[in-house]
């Protein structure tokens, strides 16, 4: 093998490019990149990249070498085949220097060689072309995914492939022919569609066939053989890879039809699991591509979700966020969108059951969450899923809101417990200190009362400062206690020892006094007074928009349920059901608004603790 001809291919090609088909890389300066590792399981980057030196290396795991060497380690090949590969790539003719160099035929040109035939099939025979045609497939669609035909003969295609000179064992090894128990070689695709699968660098390792009427098997795969692997396999993954990259996002559904039907209709980043589920080496593969959402889109009513949410690997759910999509109008993904539900699908998208609530949901069918035993016994099982294991970890920001929504902890308090170093389970004491406190010392009254104390400190001037507080507060806000402290002001002359009379046996007497008094000792706690009140009622303002937004959501969330309601109305009129598809649409997008201003409200604790991981 020429010397020649490996220079020629390593000169031509960046390793950035090859081993960027297989791991999404950032740039970490100075001309090196990272990624996760291909080879091992791991949250956070340990594998760079060097592109000007050529060499890739792993801190984790300790894997290493150049272009020839990722190919081999990636596919499972030899050198051979490697340098085939990346010759093709590059325009660099590879020949073997000796017989040894290459034993038999490789699968992968088996497999190209029946490729040809199939495609020639399907457009000779017109039947199996109009049968594609009338299923609403494009012209484009059709070649894009190379799709072909076998036709009703016992050795239509050995007879080809022995003229091509391929051998009897290379295309049993392949899973293209079998033999009877007489001995007898025969075709094993025979009058189906055939669709090719490929793996994420577009070779095609194995072949899927389907009957053009209702006979059955309505499928057969091509046996599993050594590169074709179906728990490592997703159809359609070297299509929708960089939309997928791009997005952040993958559509995962059940059939070859579904992936092709969506991707023509604008849903680039679908593709399918070959078998009933997500496994956990095909979850690897997109955690590579920097996936943060995976939508499951399969035919399933409700409870049909939850099986198959439940059915995920917990391993695989936590890498993502995961949501299943129930289809519009009870169809499979292809038929939605083929026969015009494109934007009903898209608007299912935003709805779905999600992975993160569900896993919620179970655990909090489990304890009651209204007792401090309950809420203790619920954080530590939800805990795996709390601690971020990334800068950026979905499942851990969802699950995180879940919590504080539900159980009525105080954020500051939570991240405090998932940020400290000495990780352990929850106890009594801290589950506590969690309590989210009454309605009386909520965030808006603690302010409120800071005000108070501020208002106080200088009593000449206590009625000027307190007209001007009264009318900064927005006029919707009636159950304000500064309004009420207006009302006590009036009652005792702005009096300061008779306000104080006031609040003395009240709840809110600890935090005013504590405030008062913190603030007035001394010179040394001097403060500007005009610009304190002024950025607590910044504050007080921003808090009120917030409920209100709060509300607004709480609503809309409502309504949501209600629409959805009736769309389980066989007897709906179509009119009926195309208003209601637009109103969720509408309220998707309203609650996807409303969910962004939410994550950009991250606590500042929380961010901190993400920020320190980062520094790792």
């Amino acid at each position: 093998m020429s010397s020649e001809a490996k220079e020629q291919i390593r000169s031509r090609l960046d390793i950035a490019d090859v081993v960027g088909e297989v791991v999404a890389l950032k740039s970490s300066g100075r001309g090196q990149l990272k990624g996760l590792c291909p080879f091992h399981s791991e949250k956070t980057p340990s594998f760079h990249v060097h592109q000007d030196k050529g060499f890739y290396y792993c801190f984790g795991c300790q894997a290493k070498g150049d272009i020839f060497d990722f190919v081999m380690q990636t596919q499972g090949v030899d050198f051979y085949s490697a340098m085939e590969y990346l010759g093709v790539r590059a325009g660099v003719e590879v020949t073997p220097s000796s017989p040894k160099d290459k034993k038999s035929r490789d699968l992968y040109e088996v497999n190209q060689v029946a490729l040809e035939f199939y495609k020639a099939q399907r457009k000779n025979h017109a039947h199996a072309h109009n049968y594609l045609l009338e299923r609403k497939l494009t012209e484009d669609s059709i070649d894009t995914f190379d799709l072909g035909f076998a036709p009703e003969s016992w050795d239509a295609f050995l007879k080809y492939a022995l003229q091509k000179g391929l051998a009897e064992h290379d295309l049993i090894a392949a899973g293209l022919i079998r033999q009877n128990d007489s001995g007898r070689s025969y075709d094993y695709f025979r009058n189906r569609i055939i669709f090719p699968i490929k793996d994420y660098l577009g070779r095609v390792v194995g072949f899927s066939g389907r009957v053009l009427d209702n006979s059955l098997p309505k499928y057969l795969n091509t046996a599993e053989t050594d590169i074709f692997k179906k728990a490592e396999l997703l159809y359609g993954l070297d299509t929708a890879k960089t939309q997928i990259r791009s997005s952040g996002e993958c559509l995962i559904v059940e059939g070859y039809m579904d992936v092709i039907a969506l991707h023509q209709t604008g849903f680039a980043n679908a593709v399918a699991a070959l078998g009933a589920t997500l496994t956990p080496e095909q979850a690897m593969q997109l955690s590579r591509l920097d996936v943060q959402k995976l939508y499951l889109a399969f035919d399933a009513d409700e409870a049909g979700q939850r099986a198959i949410l439940g059915g995920l690997e917990q391993s695989v759910g936590r890498q993502f966020l995961v949501k299943a999509i129930r289809v519009p109008h009870g169809k499979d993904p292809a038929d939605a969108v083929l026969e015009g539900h494109v934007e009903d699908f898209r608007a299912a998208l935003n709805q779905g059951l999600s992975e993160v609530a569900f896993r919620f949901q179970s655990v909090l069918a489990k304890y009651d969450k209204s007792t401090l035993e309950g809420k203790k016994n619920i954080l530590n099982d939800l805990l795996p899923a709390l601690k971020p294991r990334d800068v950026f970890d979905p499942v851990a920001l969802e699950m995180r809101r879940l919590v504080i929504d539900h159980l009525k902890v105080e954020s500051n308090r939570l991240d405090e417990w998932l940020s400290s170093k000495r990780q352990r389970r929850i106890d009594d004491t801290q589950i506590k200190g969690m309590q989210r406190k009454s309605h009386s010392h909520s965030q808006v009254t603690v302010i409120e009362l800071e005000v108070i104390a501020l208002l106080l400190l200088e009593p000449g001037k206590l009625k000027d400062r307190l007209y001007y507080v009264e009318v900064s507060l927005p006029p919707e806000v009636d159950d304000s206690i500064l309004r009420e402290f207006h009302e006590i002001c009036e009652r005792s002359n702005y009096q300061e020892q008779a306000i104080l009379l006031h609040y003395r046996e009240r709840d809110e007497a600890r935090i005013l006094f504590e405030r008062l008094f913190q603030q007035s000792e001394g010179d040394e706690y001097r403060i500007d007074i005009d610009d304190n009140i002024e950025k607590s009622l910044s504050r007080l303002r921003e808090l009120y928009i917030d409920g209100e937004k709060e509300n607004q959501r709480s609503h809309l969330l409502e309504r949501m349920q209600e629409v959805s309601s009736y769309l389980t109305d066989p007897n709906l009129p179509t009119d009926k059901l195309q208003a209601y598809y637009r109103e969720l649409k509408e309220i998707n997008a309203m609650l996807s608004a409303r969910d962004a201003e939410r994550r950009m409200r991250v606590p500042a604790s929380f961010s901190r603790q993400t920020k320190k991981k980062s520094s790792f």
